[in-house]
């Protein structure tokens, strides 16, 4: 319960009823209709996929929000246009990319959704004012790409900037203390070195080989260009003229924002528009205010009416405890008592036959991560676990990963850093430069290990390099379990080293490439389900407004405006761009974690394809 203790309380829950339009509460939070219902016309019908901004992965973030209300996420857009190509009413479909923000795992989920809809003899068009690199890849996938007249193609290979802040420290009076097990882990050398180590470069390298080639690979194909065509294209395009993009094979035609002839040409002109994300359950207005208020605060639960399957969202660092919707840089985290809780539920109902754990995860707590895999591996012995990686499932993201029966990737995820880091930065250095004497007390031994002050003794050292083993040895071990076979070698594997999704299928960390609908498919083939005969249930539930009521006024700082985090948070996110910092968010709520856990399985690095 919460207990609302002010005015300006009061004042929150007033503008959220005023904010949200009330539609009738989903409890079970399954799929929206997979076909609504379609009127009979002459014509034929053309779907429009208007897609804008960040690309949600997942459920509804809060209890009282349908999936409806929150308009495009990933599932929706790939489910709308599996409906183009199931329904011969359509003629095709056309996309907008309205400067819309995707990941390389979600342009290949969409991209695979593209391509079912031609195999069935539907047409796709792809339409931008502009085009960066992750929307042209998608957009090569379309039989049409258009570009607004006058429009710009913004291709370039890959480039990666990393920072190395030991110099940064040392002038401001900190140090860090860092100990990692995983030659290639590197997750201490942006803070204790001012220049990456031969592993870490090593791992880099290979990395961005494996992800340029597949790029250049893939345009070259969808484009029936050479990759010498590709890579010439990516140099010129800069300098390029809209007319120039024709000539040289980049786009398929220039339009205008009405697209009256590009549509003409590949549809007809006698088609009826079907927006695939218009809202499509009934709204339902409360007059009532209690009424509205019962809504909104009450706890949501699964009531799963048939046979089902479970998808479980894995997104974001991993911590102790209960998941939280905003960590401190706005990133959402992964508590294990959350995912435990989850994983038990659908254990325990009996509809439920599978379960596909989505993972979007950069790692975090090494004790969490040890508990969630405790719970699949419980859960994989009564009921099959499939694992989906979004775009990475890395560190203690692959811990949990390890323990489903089958995990798919994408091309472009990122798997492994099978590592563990962990250590403290100290401020002595700091405290001297300020004037601030710190005297300390301990008493036992290692009392005073995680002081402040001044970096680990030898002995505490020792005894930290010690753990650090032992939860490293465990890491491998919960591989070798969960992977046997598969993985023939577990050094070349292991030791920090990340890898693409093509990499990971091949050295046994994976299994199939695919995205989140192939994975339920396949795992609804492997439980007897046969298409339209069983629902998607979605765990953990999301938030009432109770439980986001009572996380905001347990956020540290938020009734003090002074502080200035607020205000240093959102320059570094204005001075990164949005992209950026979506990717850095989730691994610098993870590095928080060192304040509360000294032993991390986190992947050190957000890597950003614009």
């Amino acid at each position: 319960m919460v207990r609302i203790l002010n005015r300006s309380c009061i004042e929150l829950v007033c503008l959220l009823v005023l904010a949200y339009p009330v539609f009738p509460l989903c409890a079970d939070q399954q799929d929206e209709a997979e076909e609504p219902a379609v009127q009979s016309v002459n014509e034929a019908y053309v779907g429009w996929l208007e897609l804008s901004g960040p690309l949600p992965d997942g459920q509804a973030r809060y209890a009282w929000v349908t999936p409806d209300q929150e308009g495009a996420t990933l599932r929706r857009v790939v489910k709308s246009l599996g409906r183009v190509a199931r329904n011969e009413s359509y003629a095709g479909v056309v996309i907008y990319l309205d400067e819309v923000m995707l990941n390389l795992s979600q342009v290949q989920e969409i991209t695979e959704a593209i391509n079912e809809v031609r195999a069935a003899g539907r047409k796709v068009l792809v339409f931008a004012e502009q085009y960066d690199l992750l929307t042209y890849l998608l957009a090569c996938s379309a039989d049409r790409i258009v570009l607004q007249r006058k429009g710009l193609i913004e291709l370039t290979g890959l480039g990666v900037e990393e920072m190395y802040l030991a110099g940064l420290l040392k002038k401001v009076g900190l140090q860090a203390d860092f100990l990692q097990v995983g030659r290639f882990k590197g997750a201490q050398d942006p803070l204790t070195r001012d220049t990456p180590s031969e592993a870490w470069s090593e791992t880099m390298d290979r990395l961005l080989d494996d992800l340029y080639a597949w790029i250049v690979s893939r345009i070259a194909e969808d484009r029936g260009l050479g990759h010498e065509q590709v890579e010439r294209i990516m140099t010129d395009c800069w300098t390029m003229t809209d007319e120039q993009y024709i000539e040289r094979g980049v786009v398929d035609q220039l339009a205008g924002r009405d697209l009256i002839e590009a549509t003409g040409e590949v549809f007809g002109n006698s088609f009826v528009w079907d927006d695939l994300l218009e809202t499509t359950g009934p709204r339902q207005e409360m007059e009532n205010p209690f009424a509205v208020f019962r809504m909104l605060f009450q706890e949501p639960q699964v009531r799963v009416r048939r046979p089902s399957l479970a998808m479980i969202h894995v997104k974001g660092p991993i911590v102790m405890g209960e998941s939280q919707t905003d960590g401190t840089f706005g990133s959402s985290t992964v508590g294990s008592k959350t995912m435990v809780d989850a994983l038990v539920e659908a254990r325990d109902n009996s509809k439920i036959k599978g379960v596909v754990l989505r993972i979007d995860s950069p790692g975090g707590s090494a004790l969490a991560s040890e508990l969630i895999w405790q719970a699949v591996r419980d859960l994989g012995e009564t009921k099959p676990v499939f694992v989906s990686v979004g775009a990475m499932a890395a560190s203690g993201g692959y811990y949990i990963a390890c323990a489903g029966q089958s995990i798919y990737a994408s091309p472009g995820s990122l798997l492994g850093s099978i590592g563990v880091v962990g250590g403290k930065i100290i401020l002595g250095g700091l405290y001297e430069k300020i004037g601030v004497n710190v005297h300390r007390r301990s008493r036992g031994p290692l009392g005073d290990m995680f002081n402040s002050v001044e970096p680990f003794t030898d002995p505490q050292r020792a005894a930290l390099q010690n753990a650090f083993d032992r939860i490293y040895e465990q890491f491998t071990d919960r591989v070798a379990v969960g992977r046997g076979r598969r993985v023939s070698n577990m050094d070349a594997v292991a030791q920090g080293r990340v890898f693409t999704g093509r990499q990971a299928v091949g050295n046994g960390l994976a299994d199939k490439i695919g995205g989140v609908e192939t994975v339920l498919a396949n795992l609804a083939e492997q439980v007897g389900f046969e298409p339209g005969e069983y629902d998607v249930v979605n765990l953990p539930q999301p938030k009432s407004l109770a439980e986001v009521l009572e996380e905001l006024f347990q956020m540290p700082g938020v009734r003090a405006p002074g502080m200035g985090v607020s205000q240093l948070i959102g320059t570094a996110r204005a001075v990164l761009g949005e992209r950026r910092w979506r990717a850095a968010a989730p691994v610098l709520t993870g590095l928080m974690r060192i304040q509360q856990e000294p032993i991390l399985t986190l992947m050190p690095t957000a890597i950003v394809i614009k």
